[in-house]
């Protein structure tokens, strides 16, 4: 079975973390979140408790087939600030398995030049930080470069979960959980792209 660390962070967008983790889980994807707040227990960026499965440090020795980073102004600098986050961003690339991360969390990538040579996208708020460090930008809702997808905002977080739940599960199991969701045609071709 494949698995996913999603890394919730106090300030993450509410829509972004808990759409991939549900989506995931409908596609048969073992998904952990690993709170690097004080607690398991963290405020998100409307105000709503998000809630991780355990603290962070207890998860993050494992090997992951992919690494989610939600966004959230305040999530994002954290994951950009936070060297343990770091240090697993760049080791998950480094290996060839996947990082995801959308919204402003794309800010994450450019410390250690992890998009150096990367189309990725990012909130168009983020632009001016993250385009500068990538090979390129790109205005589209989800981007795909090898073993990096970046995704724009809250908005993009279902075509996101698809394109995870596809890499992940496959384009069957990917397009069954957008039919059983019934999404629009213009979320659904995520799954099979």
């Amino acid at each position: 079975m494949p698995n996913c660390l999603v890394v919730l962070a106090p300030g993450a967008e509410e829509i972004e973390y808990i759409t991939v983790c549900d989506v995931l889980v409908r596609a048969g994807v073992q998904v952990e979140c690993g709170s690097v707040g004080e607690t398991t227990v963290v405020r998100g960026s409307r105000g709503i408790p998000l809630g991780a499965h355990a603290q962070y440090d207890l998860l993050a020795g494992r090997t992951y087939d992919c690494v989610y980073l939600p966004g959230g102004v305040k999530s994002a600098e954290s994951h950009r600030d936070d060297p343990r986050t770091q240090a697993l961003a760049e080791a998950q690339l480094r290996s060839g398995r996947l990082l995801a991360a959308i919204c402003a969390a794309p800010i994450a990538l450019v410390p250690r030049r992890l998009c150096a040579d990367r189309q990725v996208t990012c909130h168009p708020g983020s632009r001016a930080v993250v385009e500068p460090a990538a090979r390129a930008w790109l205005d589209r809702p989800v981007v795909e470069d090898g073993n990096l997808v970046t995704s724009q905002a809250a908005g993009t977080t279902m075509a996101l979960a698809l394109v995870l739940a596809r890499r992940l599960a496959g384009p069957e199991v990917a397009g069954r959980v957008a039919r059983d969701m019934i999404l629009p045609d213009a979320i659904a071709t995520h799954a099979h792209a």
